[in-house]
């Protein structure tokens, strides 16, 4: 298994269907009111759904199709988040993953995200 490029991210769990990441966010990704910005986290729904499709078969990454991302409430700069990647299906062609982005102190959702990928055949 390759090492993650993104800085804080830190694999703890890696299963044929899930993929778990503890991620404490640099303010180098947060906008201008010391809140996480959104392309942090879709960054996340990115690597976490490509992260749970390798995990159920490492040869097939695939491309985005598509990422829809619900922001549900604010991360304040500093605090340590949970995000969770998990494969909805993943067929001969086509693989959709869900992510969940929650506030590690007290499990509050921050997001929700959608990934769907085409995959090689």
């Amino acid at each position: 298994m390759r090492q993650s490029t993104l800085p804080a991210l830190t694999l703890r769990h890696l299963t044929s269907v899930v993929a778990c990441a503890v991620y404490a966010f640099l303010f180098a990704i947060h906008a201008s009111y010391a809140t996480l910005h959104g392309g942090g986290v879709a960054t996340l729904v990115d690597v976490l759904g490509t992260l749970a499709l390798l995990a159920k078969d490492h040869k097939r990454a695939g491309v985005s199709l598509e990422i829809n991302i619900s922001f549900v409430a604010a991360a304040n700069a500093g605090e340590e988040l949970e995000a969770t990647g998990t494969v909805l299906k993943s067929g001969r062609s086509i693989g959709f993953t869900s992510v969940e982005i929650r506030r590690k102190a007290d499990g509050k959702l921050i997001a929700s995200g959608r990934h769907t990928k085409m995959l090689p055949p």
